[in-house]
């Protein structure tokens, strides 16, 4: 019992002293470009794109990534990278120092070794250790030879291919773009190198062989700049709220504009995941998908896997996908990177895999919002609250 009690109170005081104020970062803004851009569902499709585009780099492949895992999915992943950088491809990639944690030394020495400059992002820093763990780089972006981009919110692991035992079925959403806006992607990207201290990136990109069909903006959130982004795209909306999130845990400020639009007759939908991947996201939600429920909105929970998509249509005339979840890390703690869309045939593409996966879920209800075991559902809702922050 006493650990436990120890670790809590770590975690308390990493809230108050490393998360005690959500300052605003300087946020960097891109125009609307113009992209042609393919939509996935499926993250073994994805990948197999993904590597047929690696494998057709001609000049330089970045890529950034929140987790990379010590496994099989992983392992061929870096090879391929490596094969890049061996037949003269420059090869960057960055990845959260956290979030790949478990990455094998071995697998790092093999890529410097093969040329793959490698950076770790979001390290320990000794002058603000609670601060700099707290906050983590959780984009995830690829730029191939400047002509090719990809984002959204899969990572490298087993599990984001549907090769796991502990998720069934991982449910994500992640693009594929073509045209003038990869150059945002690229810039981007460089900044990030340079932050994280990877120096400046001696690559040019020229013009995108194609502009593109679809009306998109690239949009980085960082320090709190995106709780802004959401309750502006919110208030947008005239008839309809459409919201798919592994984690519903928004600020105050946030909750009360969506509790707003449904008192204005906006009809709003969530899909939220039946099972849990984290400890106490599922307590620290409840309170606000309760709120929602009793508002008149429709939560529904993803039954067929792990439900990790992180996606929001305003009125069927604009969607954001990308790396953001609906939580307060997202908000005001994490780097962040969505992409809006205009175009409506896209925009009818997403619409239709939210719908097929919104079959597959069924409406909340009492079982799941009280847990079997009153006591300990008590005691997480506790340490859930205390927790929030973090989430």
């Amino acid at each position: 019992m006493w650990p436990f009690i120890v670790i809590l109170c770590l975690l308390i005081a990493f809230i108050m002293i490393g998360n005690h104020s959500h300052r605003k970062s300087l946020l960097i803004t891109y125009p609307k470009r113009q992209a042609n851009i393919t939509f996935f569902s499926n993250g073994k499709k994805m990948f197999d794109h993904y590597f047929k585009d690696i494998q057709g780099a001609k000049q330089f492949i970045f890529i950034s990534f929140f987790i990379v895992k010590n496994d099989a999915h992983s392992l061929t992943f870096l090879k391929r990278l490596q094969e890049k950088s061996e037949s003269g491809v420059d090869v960057y990639l960055l990845v959260d120092r956290l979030g790949s944690l478990f990455l094998k030394k071995e697998w790092i020495h093999n890529l410097e070794q093969s040329g793959v400059h490698f950076l770790f992002s979001r390290r320990w820093r000794l002058l603000s250790p609670l601060r700099s763990l707290n906050r983590r780089n959780h984009r995830k972006i690829t730029v191939i030879d400047g002509d090719i981009g990809y984002i959204g919110g899969l990572n490298v692991g087993d599990e984001y291919v549907n090769d796991s035992r502990k998720f069934a079925g991982w449910k994500d959403y992640h693009m594929r773009v073509v045209g003038e806006v990869v150059t945002d992607f690229f810039h981007l990207f460089q900044k990030d190198w340079e932050v994280n201290g990877g120096g400046k990136i001696n690559v040019t990109v020229g013009e995108p062989r194609a502009e593109g069909e679809s009306t998109c903006q690239l949009v980085p959130t960082s320090g709190g700049s995106l709780e802004d982004v959401f309750i502006h795209l919110i208030n947008k909306a005239e008839h309809s709220i459409k919201i798919g999130t592994p984690y519903f845990i928004p600020s105050e400020r946030l909750m009360k504009a969506l509790l707003e639009k449904r008192r204005d007759g906006v009809h709003i939908t969530i899909i939220y995941p039946d099972e849990a991947d984290h400890p106490f996201v599922k307590e620290a939600s409840i309170p606000y998908l309760k709120r929602l429920v009793n508002a008149g909105g429709e939560v529904y929970l993803f039954t067929k896997g792990f439900y990790h998509a992180k996606i929001l249509f305003i009125d069927d005339k604009l969607v954001d996908i990308g790396t953001a979840n609906f939580d307060r890390r997202s908000l005001f703690i994490n780097d962040e990177v969505n992409l809006l869309i205009y175009d409506q045939p896209i925009i009818e593409i997403a619409d239709r895999a939210f719908h097929n996966d919104l079959e597959e879920a069924l409406p909340l209800n009492d079982e799941w919002l009280n847990a079997p075991n009153k006591f300990v559902a008590g005691i997480k809702k506790v340490i859930a609250t205390i927790l929030k922050p973090l989430l």
